[in-house]
């Protein structure tokens, strides 16, 4: 009885160890699609693409924020430079801050929105000029948008 309690013990750990499946959805940022990890959770938005030390054209993050959040982003721990698209509750395009390079120690610039926003993408830097994206853009997030935001 005790090696079996020890087996299912050590399978529960070894499952608990193993990365969760990242849950994707196919966006269409300018005329591209853009396969992006969604991340909406408290940790996963925290982690983001920290410690990435590659973005492959057509992908990114969709961090999905709940109700009345103003996001901010941090690029510290951070290997490669991103685009930031800041991104309303309709899928509208409200800010882009382009090419920001990683920051290897503290301090490091914090980039917020000015208002709540639900969404914000992080795709390679250069995509938003490589692409067209302008302020006001309507992007299809592959319905995601219609979708309840997360809880706090």
């Amino acid at each position: 009885m005790v090696a079996l309690v020890r087996q299912w013990g050590l399978l529960a750990c070894l499952l608990a160890s193993l990365p969760l499946q990242a849950q994707t959805l196919t966006a269409t940022l300018g005329a591209e699609p853009y396969l992006l990890q969604l991340v909406a959770d408290p940790d996963s938005r925290r982690q983001g693409l920290m410690g990435r030390t590659e973005l492959d054209p057509g992908e990114g993050m969709l961090f999905d924020f709940p109700v009345g959040t103003r996001p901010a982003i941090w690029m510290r721990n951070m290997q490669i430079s991103l685009d930031l698209l800041f991104v309303d509750s309709q899928a509208r395009l409200m800010h882009i801050f382009p090419r920001v390079p990683p920051c290897a120690s503290a301090p490091c610039d914090v980039y917020q929105a000015d208002r709540p926003l639900r969404f914000v993408i992080e795709v390679p830097a250069g995509t938003a000029e490589r692409l067209g994206l302008r302020v006001g853009d309507q992007l299809d997030l592959a319905g995601h948008e219609s979708s309840q935001p997360p809880p706090y």
